[in-house]
């Protein structure tokens, strides 16, 4: 990706995390925060250890780690100031947030005993760079902490309406910026190992956390999407009424396309978290 549109891509992803911030904590039934909270437990902080919280967002992870390293303290850092406002809200004496990109970094050489990156990794201008600069700040044995999502294991009735989003964005003259599809990998047992090995890393603990439920109707279940990642949330935001209708219609046929009755409307949330120390 060229950086004209690395910049067009990470403006998009800004303005979408902008929109969601003050609904982030809530969606799907508050989803991010037990992946915040079991990230936070396996990454194993201690009292008086320096965390960095890369892409923090509403400071879930970074709130629940200051709780168990006081006196040691917290920085979140993230691009939405919006999520970061609502950090900020909540105020524990030993934690900061700031505005800053994970791939440039401000801190010296072996700061922090933990960096956490909380559903961040594909989001990131440059995930290879954010990942040596993770390193790079962390004390020598210092451990990184990540959590992606697991798209394959996706329902049969999310891969379809994933597939039918770039068609209907043409429908409706819609042009956004999307990453390349690798990223979709990240959340893979047989990838992310390697992502964290290039970067000097070794992964030391690795487990995966599902969680998932059923949409009672297609109203429902494009809410719920629309809050699955900037791609569908514009698409879905900007429809009026008429389109709206039209839309949901669409998504009844394509349900009742699975031929199983149970696989309509059933999503699955699926995350691979690792624990990884520094080489």
């Amino acid at each position: 990706m060229d950086p004209d549109s690395t910049d067009e891509m990470v403006d998009h992803l800004v303005d979408f995390f902008d929109q969601v911030a003050t609904d982030y904590d809530s969606w799907a039934g508050g989803l991010h925060g037990r992946v915040a909270a079991r990230l936070a437990e396996i990454a194993s902080p201690k009292r008086g250890h320096h965390a960095l919280d890369v892409a923090c967002g509403t400071g879930m992870v970074a709130h629940l780690v200051a709780a168990k390293v006081k006196p040691g303290t917290v920085i979140g850092i993230d691009l939405s100031e919006r999520m970061l406002s609502v950090a900020r809200s909540r105020r524990d004496p030993n934690t900061q947030f700031v505005g800053m990109a994970a791939e440039r970094l401000v801190f010296r050489p072996s700061t922090f005993d933990l960096v956490t990156m909380g559903e961040a990794l594909a989001y990131l201008a440059d995930p290879a760079a954010a990942l040596e600069e993770a390193h790079r700040v962390l004390k020598p044995h210092g451990r990184l902490a990540v959590s992606c999502l697991r798209r394959s294991l996706s329902t049969p009735a999310q891969n379809l309406f994933f597939q039918g989003l770039v068609p209907l964005a043409r429908r409706h003259y819609l042009s956004l910026p999307r990453f390349s599809s690798e990223r979709s990998q990240f959340g893979e047992p047989s990838v992310l190992p390697g992502l964290l090995g290039e970067a000097g890393f070794r992964v030391t603990t690795m487990t995966e956390m599902v969680s998932g439920g059923r949409a009672r109707d297609a109203r429902e279940w494009t809410d719920l999407m629309a809050g699955a990642g900037p791609l569908p949330y514009t698409l879905i935001k900007s429809l009026g009424p008429r389109y709206r209708a039209e839309l949901e219609e669409e998504v009844h046929g394509a349900m009742d396309s699975l031929g199983d009755p149970d696989d309509a409307f059933r999503y699955h949330h699926s995350y691979l978290l690792a624990v990884a120390e520094k080489r």
